[in-house]
């Protein structure tokens, strides 16, 4: 324990030295971000990034889902300069998520959290799909069905082979949240083979279903019908800020439904909107605030009508509004640091210090973004983290805590070596040494303690000031500091000048009078004052 003291106390010592040595906090440059790694390539390598400056250099190490990773026990992980490198993943051994540490002497800072994830997508079964028969002039629904996943999915069908995508119209759609393919009103061309094609781009993987036969009935032609709204977007959605919003809405009908949007407060359209080529979906790019709100979807055909409708609700990760800022403290001094993020919902707020969560105790006080410790000791310097947090993400202010404790040292600002003043006027003497805490401040002239007087003043910095100069005050003036880890002391010379008086005489023609004028010689500016009017004495 008496060696951390004294380390800490010799920091702002190597702080304050010349040159490319001095000591700073990790920062990051670099934090992991999600990973969604494709699981047939798990004979490959994950690399979480990571990387921070700092004087010493930082070193690193990680945690996965709060546990530190001993790189002695896993032969899998190893460190890439302060990236994790994951060898084969494993998803039942390796998903979860991390944080990488950055620590120097000054302290330790926590990352972000970064999820590793691993997309896939299994084949579909080989078994044949039941045919489905439907009249001329009917609605249908053919189920892609995807087999199991994780990773967005992006869904297509073809037809009878063609290496041609269906293409949306106002009589078929392609659902992106169900993979379904949906036919409003069956025209006898629409007859044949209907395969789903399903991509995992995370996962670098395409798969094809069975195909679906679709035949017509003989039995009639389907008669005209009100609108049935087979595709709904959800009654709720969360909506990101600054995320591109997709609404679906399609219906069978015969005749084929027309689809149109509208908001239930009666507010427009956002006039940023976009619409698929049917108009069954109404997209809605760079998403605030303000979009939020009741949505409906409307099928019409000359049958009638259908309405679907649902809430979008604006969320926001947080934000920082302020953040904490590097603070250097004397040892006694109190603390008080401020964070302050926005989100929706509203952050809650927890403080780490050097990595390590900090909790509420005798002289610390926490609440929500505001951290007070009082009483600082020395043991209270390192690196603190604010953290904001909501249910949709966590963000870290950092700052360094630094609490000093010295000696009194006067050899960044020494005394002045030799003041001058003349007599009858006034000085300052400075004293203004490194010292933390704050050193009590005392004065001699010579051997003399020097006391308030009325021409003496001790100012609160600790100078000296002394009014109406003799030359009885000239002399050596020592300045003692002191506080409770050492004394030191410094002198200076204060050198009274007296008065010097010059008489000129000048003559501006060879038949004037002679002219007198007394002058004060200012001998520290090296110029004259006059104090006498000239006089013509004699001609």
């Amino acid at each position: 324990m008496r060696l951390l003291w004294k380390l800490v106390i010799l920091l702002p010592l190597i702080n304050s030295s010349a040159g490319d040595g001095l000591l700073s906090r990790p920062i990051f440059t670099q934090e992991p971000h999600d990973v969604i790694f494709p699981l047939d390539l798990s004979k490959s390598e994950v690399i979480l990034n990571c990387a921070a400056n700092g004087y010493p250099s930082p070193h690193y190490r990680w945690k996965q889902n709060g546990t530190d990773i001993d790189f002695t026990m896993s032969y899998h992980y190893r460190l890439d300069g302060g990236s994790l490198a994951i060898n084969s993943p494993h998803t039942d051994q390796d998903i979860g998520m991390y944080q990488c540490l950055a620590t120097n002497l000054l302290g330790t800072i926590l990352s972000r959290k970064a999820k590793l994830q691993f997309a896939y997508i299994e084949d579909f079964e080989t078994k044949t799909r039941s045919t489905v028969s439907v009249r001329e002039g009917q609605g249908v629904v053919l189920l892609c069905g995807p087999p199991p996943h994780f990773g967005d999915l992006s869904y297509a069908w073809t037809f009878n082979d063609n290496p041609l995508y269906v293409q949306e119209d106002n009589r078929r759609f392609v659902s992106q949240e169900t993979g379904n393919l949906y036919i409003a009103k069956v025209e006898p061309s629409d007859v044949g083979n209907y395969t789903c094609f399903i991509t995992n781009k995370e996962a670098q993987r395409s798969v094809q279903g069975p195909p679906t036969p679709l035949v017509q009935r003989t039995d009639g032609v389907m008669g005209e019908y009100e609108p049935k709204i087979e595709v709904r977007f959800p009654e709720t959605i969360q909506a990101a800020k600054d995320s591109s919003v997709k609404l679906e809405c399609f219906a069978l009908g015969n005749p084929v439904p027309d689809i149109s949007w509208r908001r239930l407060d009666g507010s427009p359209l956002p006039g940023k909107v976009k619409y698929s080529k049917s108009q069954a979906i109404l997209e809605i790019p760079n998403f605030q605030q303000e979009d939020e709100g009741f949505y409906e979807c409307i099928a019409s055909n000359l049958r009638g009508r259908n309405l679907a409708k649902g809430q979008l609700i604006f969320y926001a990760p947080p934000e920082w509004e302020q953040k904490i800022q590097n603070t250097h403290l004397s040892i006694y001094d109190n603390l008080l640091w401020e964070c302050k993020a926005s989100g929706k919902p509203n952050p809650w707020y927890t403080w780490l210090k050097n990595g390590e969560r900090l909790n509420p105790e005798e002289r610390i006080q926490i609440e929500n973004g505001t951290l007070i410790i009082t009483m600082l000791n020395v043991s209270d310097s390192g690196v603190y983290q604010c953290a904001a947090e909501n249910k949709y993400q966590i963000i870290y202010a950092n700052a360094e805590l630094r609490v000093l404790a010295s000696a009194p040292d006067f050899s960044k600002s020494p005394v002045k070596k030799k003041s001058f003043v003349q007599v009858g006027g006034d000085i300052v003497i400075g004293c203004k040494p490194n010292a933390f805490p704050r050193a009590a401040i005392s004065w001699k002239r010579g051997t003399e303690t020097l006391r308030q007087s009325k021409r003496i003043f001790l100012l609160e910095d600790g100078s000296l000031k002394i009014y109406n100069i003799t030359r009885s005050d000239a002399g050596s003036y020592t300045c003692i500091a002191t506080n409770q880890f050492g004394t030191a002391k410094n002198t200076g010379s204060l050198i009274v000048k007296g008065i010097n008086y010059v008489i000129k005489m000048e003559k501006t023609s060879p038949e004037a009078s002679y002219v007198f004028s007394l002058w004060i010689l200012n001998t520290q500016a090296s110029s004259y004052q006059m104090l006498s009017s000239p006089k013509e004495e004699w001609g």
